[in-house]
């Protein structure tokens, strides 16, 4: 599998970019998340720190996937990742000083500028490798993905008990490296590429929502393309609300000594099974295009670890099974549904598409956080939000899975194609 980055150069350097990103990116979350912690603000100050990082990505994702559709992706990699290094710099001063609000909001404005390089990483990684390699390239991806967060939490973990500042002014210098991996990339310029004379920053805003319609509505009219888009959400549902759990199994049972570490210990295990799920489905696969029994078993082995993991808080050894599970099914998940998104989307609308995705799923994920925090605060026990955890997602899971083709949205030419 791995004979795919040395045979693709361009899939091999949009790899490292990503990679030495993710690892900045794990260091400075678990410091910002204990500082939330360990300044008094309790869950919902934890559930605070988890939206700043999320909500203003996923509410930018419309904009960004227009962007992505319209705009070389090479220069949006470069670009941006220079953007979030400033803010970065910014945050290790706000840490320094101790100013928590002013450390959120930056935290916030960075988050925002995410939402660009999600769809552009996800429409440029078709452009380095060919269509029967996908599965295996974002099982690399996913792979990573979890060596990464088992390294940047465990790190993290580690870098918390000296404060917040060297894991995020780590992060920031990861960014700079990140940008000048990117900048060897070929052109890769979406079909109809470009903005029509004239049309200004005002007419690229105007045009979003019907375009985002426009794409919407041509995955309605495909079950299989529909799937693709919106399979992450009950694993996100169900994961978001686990989220919370598993940092509160960390700061008050602390099963691994103090509860820096031991939540450090608990993500890189969860980041572990991210890379082994999608290992093991890429290996079940070999190189053939996977059915939807597999799909299944990724959704239900997510649910199934979440809820685990919340009943055998008394036994370390049975958190790291539960957790490791919770990861695999993850990764699967999220393995399965980008490779087919990528395989089914047209180019010219892969970068909405992919934005729909990231909206939705992290969204939901926040959603699903701060429905666990009220419930936490309504005393409901942590097995019990587990189980309702589970449940949610698998009903979620359930109702895509009946869900039929409709008529596409007829709206006629976009705002774009209109000229």
């Amino acid at each position: 599998m791995l004979d795919l980055l040395r045979r693709r150069p361009a899939f091999r350097r949009l790899w490292a970019a990503g990679t030495i990103s993710l690892v900045g990116d794990w260091l400075a979350f678990v410091a910002v998340s204990r500082l939330a912690l360990d300044h008094g603000g309790g869950v919902l100050a934890l559930v605070g720190v988890f939206a700043a990082h999320s909500l203003p990505h996923a509410c930018l994702s419309p904009i960004a996937g227009f962007v992505a559709d319209r705009f070389d992706r090479r220069r949006l990699l470069v670009g941006i990742p220079l953007v979030q290094a400033a803010f970065t710099l910014a945050m290790v001063l706000a840490a320094a000083w101790g100013e928590l609000v002013a450390l959120q909001a930056l935290v916030l404005v960075r988050s925002a500028f995410t939402a660009f390089m999600v769809p552009a990483e996800t429409a440029a990684l078709r452009h380095t490798v060919e269509p029967p390699e996908l599965l295996r390239a974002n099982a690399i991806v996913s792979g990573t993905w979890s060596v990464t967060f088992v390294a940047g939490m465990a790190l993290g973990g580690l870098l918390a008990a000296l404060g917040p500042v060297p894991a995020i002014l780590a992060d920031s210098v990861s960014f700079f490296l990140a940008a000048g991996l990117a900048a060897g990339l070929p052109s890769m310029k979406p079909e109809g590429a470009g903005l029509p004379q004239g049309a200004g920053v005002w007419g690229l805003v105007r045009a979003v929502p019907r375009d985002l319609w426009s794409a919407l509505g041509h995955a309605r009219a495909q079950p299989a393309l529909f799937r693709a888009v919106f399979a992450k959400v009950p694993a996100a549902l169900a994961g978001g609300m686990g989220w919370v759990t598993l940092n509160l199994v960390a700061d008050q049972a602390a099963p691994f000594g103090a509860a820096a570490i031991s939540l450090g210990i608990l993500q890189s295990v969860r980041g572990a099974g991210t890379g082994l799920g999608p290992l093991g489905i890429s290996l079940l696969t070999r190189g053939n295009e996977p059915g939807r029994g597999l799909e299944h078993a990724a959704a239900l082995t997510t649910f199934a670890g979440i809820v685990a993991f919340t009943l055998v808080q008394p036994w370390p050894a049975l958190l790291l099974v539960a957790v490791l599970v919770w990861g695999m099914g993850g990764g699967s998940n999220w393995v399965l549904t980008s490779a087919s998104l990528q395989r089914l989307a047209p180019d010219a609308m892969i970068g909405r598409l992919s934005s729909i995705d990231d909206l939705t799923t992290t969204t939901t994920m926040v959603v699903g956080a701060l429905l666990a925090a009220f419930l936490y605060q309504a005393s409901f026990s942590l097995q019990a939000i587990g189980a309702m955890a589970a449940g949610a997602g698998l009903v979620a899971w359930i109702a895509l899975s009946l869900r039929r083709a409709e008529a596409p949205l007829s709206l006629g030419k976009t705002a774009f194609e209109r000229g």
